[in-house]
């Protein structure tokens, strides 16, 4: 299969599998429910059809693809407070359900990969790679409907990873990496860009094309200038491993 054709199957897969968004965006804003423009199980099928492999069937336990890659999802299409009266309110929301503010607070663009240190060693010789999918909104606007989309592969052996893996490892508080898309440790992991594009929601239906697309690209991504001088020891020591969260509140 040429590399042609497998973009064509990737950009079909992903049309099909969010053809119900139209309609069903709204039904689930109306309610004040997030939807999952890509969910982690359409995020897997997508890549096992990229990786000429299969998904592991359990939905749950066990390697994600049968050839023993894992697969990550992270979004940043997400839900902010309001400035009013602090509720919480789904991305495409126009006004606030509780109080009726038009006030948008801030979109966090937060979202996480979360990578177990100790799995991540336990299955070391077992495990292929990980593989990395983030999807942005174009615009942090309720009435946003294109949406960026960027799949990377990231090594098993990358040095800073398994620094960073090894001292959340020997952490008294977690053994779980919140590994944060686009920041310092993603750049210095050294990820490798597979493709890139965007995902349109029209009113009848979805359409996504490719910026770019290589699945045998083998050119990590080169890193930014505010992070060029970041030295992985360094960042990982700084680094309040396991930190403990703010309390949660009920909205």
């Amino acid at each position: 299969m040429t590399s042609q054709q497998k973009q064509e199957i990737i950009k079909k897969l992903i049309e099909d599998c969010t053809s119900h968004l139209p309609k069903a965006l709204q039904w689930y804003t109306n309610v004040n429910q997030p939807i999952k423009v890509i969910d982690d199980t359409l995020s897997e099928v997508i890549h096992a059809y990229c990786h000429n492999t299969r998904c592991g069937g359990s939905g749950g336990g066990g390697w994600d693809h049968v050839d023993n890659g894992e697969d990550k999802n992270s979004s940043h299409i997400q839900s902010y407070i309001c400035p009013d009266c602090g509720k919480k309110v789904v991305f495409f929301a126009d006004k606030c359900p509780s109080c009726g503010s038009t006030k948008r607070g801030k979109i966090p663009h937060d979202g996480r990969w979360g990578i177990s240190a100790s799995s991540h060693f336990k299955w070391y010789d077992e495990l292929k790679e990980y593989r990395l999918q983030l999807i942005e909104p174009l615009s942090d606007d309720a009435s946003c409907r294109q949406f960026r989309l960027r799949y990377w592969v990231l090594a098993k052996d990358s040095e800073h990873l398994n620094l960073y893996a090894k001292a959340q490892l020997e952490s008294p508080k977690s053994n779980h990496i919140n590994f944060q898309p686009l920041k310092v440790d993603f750049y210095l992991s050294r990820p490798i860009l597979k493709y890139d594009g965007v995902l349109t929601i029209h009113d009848d239906r979805t359409q996504f094309e490719f910026d770019f697309f290589d699945l045998d690209n083998q050119t990590p991504e080169e890193i930014p200038a505010e992070y060029c001088s970041a030295n992985s020891q360094s960042v990982v020591e700084s680094k309040k491993l396991g930190k403990e969260r703010g309390e949660w509140v009920r909205n």
